[in-house]
């Protein structure tokens, strides 16, 4: 599923607009409540927000204190993106290999 992360500084404007590709909605939750809880939930007026939406609506919306609360959140996503590929592409090539060896 196609998901994309928005992050806004604490005037509104983005400072990064990225997608990417997660199994589910579930499987976003997941990973998002489990890595989000230390870092957000700003008590400021004016903080910096991240949100996650894909075509069915918003799923994580998150006010932050600090800038490097967002990008501690935002490479540990890109990390568990990263790992989730590198999962992957051993079965993918198993896969194919599986597919050539039953070709007539």
């Amino acid at each position: 599923m196609l998901f994309e992360i928005t992050i806004l500084d604490t005037t509104g404007r983005p400072l990064l607009r990225d997608a990417f590709l997660m199994d589910s909605i579930t499987t976003l939750l997941d990973f998002t409540s489990e890595i989000l809880q230390p870092w957000s939930e700003s008590a400021e007026q004016q903080a910096y927000e991240l949100f996650i939406h894909s075509e069915k609506g918003r799923h994580v919306f998150y006010h932050f204190d600090s800038l490097e609360g967002v990008m501690l959140f935002k490479n540990a996503l890109y990390e568990h993106l990263i790992e989730l590929n590198e999962t992957l592409r051993p079965n993918i090539e198993n896969a194919k290999d599986f597919t050539l060896s039953n070709k007539p």
